[in-house]
């Protein structure tokens, strides 16, 4: 059983107050898994918010082509969040090295917002901060795809000049 002070070292419920960890606690399952073990599946339906708190884990999933791989670390807080729009999980999650979890139930939200008004705050953030950097990521391989597509025309046109010039030389010596 996990005691309060320990998920006050995670940085989203740092200096919140005893009663309300405690509540928190009490509306949490604890989760162990050993590495390799699965503990998220990409379509499942986005039920659950995770509190990593020991362990090495990685969420994995496609996002416009790409595989993106997250690195969740002890203190980190993934899943669904209060107030996302998420209805299933986009990655899959798994365990690299022997871990332990806190699974509190998305049904749980509107008590945990009333009840827990500083976290619900904290978690918004969080919130934001994944959707900029999801943004920012995106914006990165359009901006790559665009580059891509330049060199690519700029090869060509080089190309037909160099092609034509050597085609030019040929027709010289044949002369």
């Amino acid at each position: 059983m996990i005691d309060t002070s320990e998920l006050l070292l995670v940085p989203a419920f740092a200096d919140l107050p005893d009663d309300q960890i405690a509540w928190f606690l009490s509306q949490s399952q604890e989760l162990c898994f050993r590495a390799g073990d699965t503990y998220l599946r990409q379509g499942d339906p986005a039920d659950a918010m995770f509190v990593a708190l020991d362990g090495q884990l990685e969420a994995r999933g496609e996002f416009g082509g790409e595989t993106v791989v997250i690195s969740v670390k002890p203190g980190s807080v993934t899943g669904v969040l209060p107030f996302s729009r998420m209805k299933q999980f986009t990655v899959s999650g798994r365990a690299v090295t022997d871990s332990r979890l806190l699974r509190f139930p998305a049904a749980q939200f509107p008590d945990l917002v009333q009840k827990m008004p500083e976290l619900a705050k904290r978690l918004v953030g969080l919130m934001s901060d994944r959707i900029r950097e999801a943004t920012r990521l995106e914006q990165q391989r359009d901006r790559l795809a665009g580059l891509g597509k330049l060199s690519a025309g700029l090869a060509h046109e080089l190309n037909n000049p160099a092609s034509a010039a050597k085609r030019a030389a040929r027709q010289l010596r044949d002369i």
